[in-house]
């Protein structure tokens, strides 16, 4: 399993040690300060505290440690709840797991169940620890005959009842020693089904240089090919693609990385890709005066219009606990949002609702009492109304293990979660929508 986000993905993750305080919670328009105390009971979600397994091996003195960005990765829609996707760390390294939801999505279970494999006879430094199981892949998209396809160094395809076939493997090279920092890498950072097609965009690190890729398959992954991506200024840009959106054949991709993500400079840029015929043909184009620290999560159509969404940093701080929305009609023009009024947040998933209106969930680290602890960050979600600018917003606690990530069921309720506890919405709809 991969680090999404490509080598320097990583980086971001260990940024965030001391904090302020999360914003207040309630409606907010543009220019309101967003201090309320709206919890997201109000907004209609139901919390289900220690409701997801946990990704760890834990012990009676241990209670277990995920890193930033492992564990539950991503929810696809799967019969009446979801499927999980993620990592699990056995002790020894991190290995592929997938969660099931039970009747109600009211749960999500490892499975297959972690095991101990007896390695007593092994010597420690060999020692590999349990080797996961589950559907393989850093993403999982859903396919129309039911079954599932995931998406790393290889393509695998879970039918329906369960079975598994092994499809294309990508031409890129994998480094499967990350002791080797400075050997050749790609990172799978998304996949999208687009008509009949699937898309499949991350990085790759060739010589210490990093480059976005997308691959197509015009047969559900038995086989892939290159697309070309056309150059800004006549250069690839050095971030990996970190998302698709789609809506029909459009579709819209962005580099998972500002110029700035990492050196928290002033400003900088960040690249965006369009397609009109469903990944085919490409356009690019970039945007510039990106705050510091800004990093793009995720893409989604909603509400007549494109939203780009993640995070930056507060000026003079080294990691990103503000949101970040990019909107856009036409997925060539943008807009950077005043989100002052959101209040505090990186934004790290995003979903489409029953009535055709963006979901956003984001957390900002807590400040610490002590520098040696663990870091705990306080979490939102900010439902849309129909336009660019009007958010409700409601708290979802605080904790080590925020939501990473939310889905649109079939039924149409949203489902948020993160490593150990979930959030369910009680009005379901006809379902539809992006999750991440």
């Amino acid at each position: 399993m991969r680090t999404r986000g490509g080598r320097l993905a990583a980086v971001a993750s260990l940024a965030a040690s001391a904090a302020l305080v999360l914003g207040g919670c309630g409606r907010i328009n543009a220019g309101d300060t967003g201090t309320g105390d709206t919890s997201a009971a109000e907004l209609g979600f139901k919390e289900y505290a220690g409701a997801v397994d946990y990704p760890s091996v834990t012990g009676p003195h241990n209670k277990g440690y995920v890193a930033p960005r492992e564990g539950l990765r991503q929810l696809v829609p799967l019969g009446d709840c979801a499927l999980g996707e993620g990592t699990f760390a056995n002790g020894y390294r991190y290995v592929n797991v997938n969660w099931t939801g039970s009747d109600g999505c009211t749960k999500l279970s490892i499975n297959p169940k972690p095991g101990a494999d007896d390695e007593t006879d092994v010597p420690y430094s060999m020692r590999s620890g349990w080797p996961g199981g589950g559907l393989p892949g850093d993403v999982v998209v859903p396919w129309d005959d039911g079954s599932l396809i995931g998406v790393g160094a290889t393509l695998t395809r879970r039918a329906p009842n369960g079975e598994q076939f092994r499809l294309a493997t990508l031409p890129l090279t994998f480094n499967t020693h990350p002791e080797q920092e400075t050997a050749d890498d790609a990172s799978v950072n998304t996949a999208v089904k687009v008509g009949s097609g699937l898309l499949i965009g991350g990085g790759q690190t060739v010589d210490r240089v990093e480059s976005p890729y997308v691959f197509a398959s015009d047969d559900a992954g038995k086989t892939v090919r290159r697309v070309p991506l056309p150059p800004i200024d006549g250069r690839q840009p050095s971030t990996p693609v970190g998302d698709f959106g789609v809506n029909g054949k459009e579709v819209v991709a962005f580099g998972a990385a500002a110029t700035n993500a990492y050196d928290f400079h002033s400003t900088g840029t960040i690249p965006f890709w369009r397609s009109a015929d469903g990944g085919v043909h490409w356009t690019s184009g970039e945007i510039t005066g990106m705050p510091p620290g800004t990093q793009v999560h995720s893409i989604l159509y909603a509400s007549d219009h494109w939203f780009a969404v993640g995070g930056y940093a507060r000026a003079g701080a080294f990691y990103d606990s503000l949101p970040l929305v990019l909107t856009s009609q036409d997925g060539t023009h943008w807009t950077r949002m005043d989100t002052s009024a959101m209040g505090s947040g990186e934004i790290t998933a995003a979903t489409v609702d029953s009535a055709g209106h963006p979901v956003l969930v984001g957390s900002a680290p807590r400040p610490k009492s002590k520098p040696n602890t663990r870091t705990v960050l306080c979490s939102s979600i900010w439902v849309g109304n129909g336009t660019t600018t009007d958010w409700k917003r409601g708290g979802l606690g605080c904790s080590e293990d925020p939501p990473r990530t939310a889905v649109t069921l079939a039924d149409g309720r949203v489902l948020i979660a993160g490593n150990r506890d979930l959030w369910l919405s009680r009005s379901p709809g006809p379902g539809r929508g992006h999750g991440s």
